[in-house]
């Protein structure tokens, strides 16, 4: 399996170099790494630049224009979708390659666990993945943080859509009822900054209300939540 990872960024030089060193210590590295930059005014261009990857691409928010251009760019056979903020345990790719293999996914998410230190934060990651694994044969779901498709599945598809603020759900819906679409048992680390930034309750019964809208495939009604591309103070 040839493996293309596609990171998209916007202002993320405290993160990007991170998420670009745990992918260098993989033991399973990747053939390509295409970061996609949406305009940031930071470092974030030097330091893919800097770290070796196989194409630096410019781009325009939103993200999922920037999923888009890099997904459609890659080469490989698997394409993993990464935001910038995550952070990938050492074994990452092997594992997650491996049961996509055993299981014959053509659409793979993992577990979403956070790398805060938070008690109340964890479980609630802990909830949403007990929600996303109750219900992935029926609503199947997955975040953007980290999303694995196969390269002929997403070309053919018209990709992720720029008019959702939350297109990575959209597109993992849309895309499973004619795929197989699996949860795997291998985790990737997601940053808790939102919660950080916007407090942990109200960041949780936001997600909370949106949940009917994703329920009903009504993500346009999500699109008036305040939830933006590389808005972060940190």
């Amino acid at each position: 399996v040839r493996l293309s990872v596609v990171i998209p960024a916007l202002n993320e030089e405290r993160h990007l170099g991170q998420l670009l060193s745990d992918i260098r210590r993989q033991s399973l590295r990747p053939e390509e790494i295409i970061v996609v930059d949406a305009g940031s005014r930071d470092a974030t261009v030097r330091i893919a630049e800097l770290s070796s990857c196989t194409a630096v691409l410019h781009g325009e928010p939103p993200v999922a224009r920037g999923r888009n251009l890099g997904g459609y760019a890659a080469t490989g056979n698997l394409n993993f979708f990464l935001d910038a903020d995550t952070r990938l345990p050492q074994n990452f790719f092997e594992d997650f390659v491996c049961e996509v293999e055993r299981r014959r996914l053509d659409i793979a998410c993992p577990r979403y666990l956070p790398y805060g230190p938070s008690p109340t934060i964890r479980a609630i990651h802990a909830f949403w993945n007990a929600l996303l694994k109750g219900f992935e044969k029926t609503l199947p779901s997955g975040a953007g943080h980290c999303i694995a498709l196969r390269s002929k599945l997403f070309r053919e598809s018209s990709g992720f859509d720029p008019s959702l603020k939350f297109d990575d759900i959209e597109l993992v819906r849309r895309l499973a009822k004619g795929a197989r679409l699996g949860l795997v048992g291998t985790n990737v680390l997601v940053s808790d900054r939102r919660y950080r930034e916007q407090g942990i309750l109200r960041t949780f019964l936001l997600h909370l209300l949106m949940a009917p809208a994703f329920a009903l495939g009504k993500f346009e009604w999500a699109n008036h939540v305040a939830y933006e591309f590389g808005d972060h103070a940190q």
